[in-house]
C-alpha cells in the first residue's frame, strides 16, 4: 500500500457538510486491494481502537455506530 496523495481541505468539500477542514489522503491498495475487511484478521478491532471517535459515523446504515458493523459483514468492504 503506498500513499497517492494528501491534500488539505479548507472551506465546502464533498466530503464533508460538517466540517470545513479535513485532509484527504489518496491511497494506492496494491495487492490489498483484493482482501475485503471481513477477511483481514483483527481489522475491525484495530480499527476500533484507532479510531473511536467513528462509532459517530453513520454510514450506509444510517445509525449511530453503523460504521464498525460494515467492517464485519460478509461482504466486508474492498478497501
Amino acid at each position: 500500500m503506498k500513499i497517492d496523495k494528501i491534500q488539505a481541505l479548507r472551506g465546502p468539500n464533498i466530503w464533508s457538510v460538517q466540517r470545513k477542514k479535513l485532509i484527504q489522503m489518496r491511497l494506492d491498495l496494491e495487492e490489498m486491494e483484493q482482501f475485503p475487511t471481513n477477511k483481514i484478521e483483527g481489522f475491525r478491532e484495530r480499527i476500533e481502537a484507532m479510531f473511536p471517535t467513528m462509532i459517530e459515523h453513520r454510514c450506509s446504515e444510517g445509525t449511530r455506530g453503523g460504521f464498525f458493523p460494515v467492517l464485519s459483514e460478509a461482504h466486508g468492504w474492498v478497501m
